[in-house]
């Protein structure tokens, strides 16, 4: 059945254009097709071999066919149906995501994301904290003091300890440790890439005070590891002695370790980190996810297998083993890394900076108009609607119906500013806190977003043809499984009457029965043919025991049927080579039960598959001959021969 929709799909994305003004090459019922629409779906996909004129009458048979169905699936409402609506709306949302990402040009925002991080940076910064709220004079003017003394010539781990106002900072002198691309904020990013190494930034505001960023060095990506870790925790109050005895277990299982002992074994003893516990007891360490001291340690470690001495952290005492070195993909072209960085460039801000700079041109385009009003009052029936669980009925000039702003097609009410803000506190979205003002601003935003894609048609035009073709798509699907697929299968005395009117169609041809046996393990393979050999009557038993790891069907095979280029004797009890398939990822194997050298009548069973695949066709020409019926077709002979 999949198989059938997806070449339904397939025909009508050929066959289906909307209607032009042209001449009518063919009427069904009240309906008409004109001769630019039919040669443009003609012309899509063109069969150039043999005579024109006989490709374009088969062509129109079949596109006459198609219009009578996609006819009967509308009158019979099918296009109203639930799965239908859902599949057409997810098919136009992703339309619409991916030419809306074509225009925030994520393209280049994947370049640029695969280019940084082919490189790592060892970055420092200076750090002048601001609290959410404070005042942040005085800590403009220590930053900017900072950045003086940095001019001025000072070392910038020395301005770094004196100026920076958090201990961790002036105890590593302002260095952070390496990052890469997505370790940090878009925007920090961009600043960090920006400066050669031995280089520092300007002062930069972030949402958690001022900052001077400084890139170190620089080194070619070191990609991820996988680690295996076992630590012994140290927590906050711990006492010398119990950190010393800490230090002494983890001392004496790096011996063990050196003596060979098992790290699973000791990881299974002594514990591991809990995020580990889902993953097999392996973490997957990325650059500047980490403190800078545990990356260093993982980072230092170069063989699968390796495993470190034990270091401190402030979780307490570590030892890593390395699992897997997964370096970095350095093929702009590959696929799967290309995705994922896509993948990764969606979940960032950055595309969404893009598309915020788009909203700005999709205000122009959907001719967004604000109407005046009191703000104050706005927020004065704003509150009180939301103190009563319900919008006021009036309040001065305001009433749930009062228009905002405009689009070009839509006018947008009080009611829906107070729907916003009322679900902007429930999901606790990220402006639900701040003032109207800041909030409107959102609420503006978000509608033009919404009403821009709820009209994508309106601004690119080739969207709406790719999303009738689907949906005449999906129409047809749907109308030929009620018609023909479904119907076919399910009417079993109608199958059977079929086929005993048409035995003489389902016909055996000499070949063999056979088990085919298949395993991406040859040394398997030649287990079962050994264990044939031995003892063929068992071979049920032989393939039942290996079930979960190789494939085996038992069946009657025409001649040229088997899967193997080797020749297969016609000799009961044969058994052939293993042979490596094309890909070189199987083996398979072939044992003859019987062979059949004349041909045979298949029972109904053997014969059921092609039996509904003929059936089906018998259903379709009665259907198609009541469609004629009901949306009478002419054709204008006269323009056909002009094509």
């Amino acid at each position: 059945m999949f198989i059938k929709k997806i070449l339904t799909v397939i025909f009508a994305a050929t066959v289906f254009c909307s209607s032009v003004n042209s001449q009518a090459l063919f009427t069904y019922g009240t309906k008409s097709v004109g001769k630019d629409e039919f040669l443009k779906a003609f012309n899509k996909n063109p069969d150039t071999t043999g005579n024109r004129a006989e490709k374009i009458k088969q062509y129109l048979d079949m596109y006459i066919n198609f219009k009578l169905k996609i006819q009967a699936a509308k009158d019979e409402k099918l296009d109203l149906g639930d799965i239908y609506r859902s599949e057409s709306e997810n098919f136009r949302s992703q339309l619409t995501d991916n030419y809306i990402n074509e225009q925030a040009d994520i393209n280049s925002l994947i370049d640029q994301a695969f280019s940084r991080s082919q490189k790592d940076i060892m970055l420092a910064h200076v750090f002048i904290e601001v609290k959410p709220g404070a005042d942040t004079t005085e800590a403009y003017k220590q930053i900017t003091e900072a950045y003086n003394a940095l001019q001025s010539g000072k070392e910038f781990g020395e301005v770094a300890s004196t100026f920076s106002g958090d201990e961790s900072t002036k105890k590593s002198k302002g260095v952070i440790g390496y990052i890469t691309a997505f370790t940090l904020p878009y925007d920090i990013e961009n600043t960090i890439y920006a400066l050669k190494p031995g280089t520092y930034s300007n002062i930069y505001r972030s949402g958690v005070g001022y900052h001077i960023f400084k890139n170190i060095s620089e080194r070619p990506s070191a990609g991820k590891r996988k680690i295996q870790q076992i630590l012994i925790a140290t927590p906050q109050g711990f006492t010398d002695d119990e950190r010393n005895k800490a230090a002494q277990l983890a001392d004496s299982i790096y011996k063990e370790l050196q003596n060979a002992a098992s790290f699973d074994k000791m990881q299974d003893l002594y514990g591991t980190v809990s995020e580990s516990a889902g993953n097999g007891g392996t973490t997957e360490v990325s650059v500047g996810q980490y403190s800078s001291d545990f990356e260093n340690a993982v980072f230092a470690l170069q063989k699968v297998g390796d495993f470190s001495k034990p270091f401190t952290t402030e979780y307490g005492y570590h030892i890593i083993k390395l699992a897997e070195a997964i370096p970095v993909s350095k093929d702009q072209t590959d696929v799967i890394n290309r995705a994922h960085l896509q993948e990764l460039v969606q979940q960032d801000n950055r595309l969404s900076a893009s598309k915020d700079a788009l909203l700005q041109k999709w205000m122009i385009q959907t001719k967004y108009a604000s109407s005046p009003y009191n703000e104050k009052d706005l927020w004065r029936y704003t509150d009180s609607s939301l103190t009563k669980s319900k919008a006021l009925a009036a309040y001065k000039n305001f009433t749930p119906q009062t228009t905002l702003f405009s689009f070009a097609k839509q006018k947008i009410t009080v009611a829906n500013w107070l729907q916003f803000v009322i679900q902007a506190k429930q999901t606790g979205a990220s402006y639900a806190n701040k003032n109207y003002e800041t909030i409107m601003k959102e609420f503006a935003k978000n509608s033009c977003d919404k009403y821009y894609r709820s009209h994508i048609e309106d601004y690119y035009p080739p969207i709406a043809a790719q999303i009738a073709e689907f949906n005449e798509a999906n129409l047809l699907f749907a109308v030929m499984d009620k018609h023909v697929w479904s119907k076919a299968a399910q009417d079993s005395a109608g199958l059977k009457k079929y086929y005993l009117a048409h035995k003489q169609q389902y016909i055996w041809q000499p070949g063999v029965s056979a088990l085919i046996v298949s395993s991406s393990s040859k040394d398997m393979i030649d287990s079962v043919a050994l264990q044939l050999k031995t003892n063929s009557s068992a071979w049920r038993s032989i393939v039942n025991k290996y079930s979960n790891t190789l494939s085996a069907d038992s069946s009657r095979f025409e001649n040229g049927q088997l899967p193997l280029k080797q020749e297969v004797k016609m000799e009961k009890g044969f058994i052939s080579q293993p042979e490596q398939n094309e890909s070189g990822d199987a083996y398979t194997l072939v044992y003859v039960f019987d062979v059949y050298t004349q041909p045979a009548q298949r029972m109904f069973d053997d014969a059921r598959g092609m039996v509904i695949n003929d059936y089906q066709q018998v259903l379709e020409d009665k259907w198609i001959s009541a469609l004629k019926l009901k949306y009478p077709v002419k054709v204008n002979e006269s323009i056909v021969k002009s094509l």
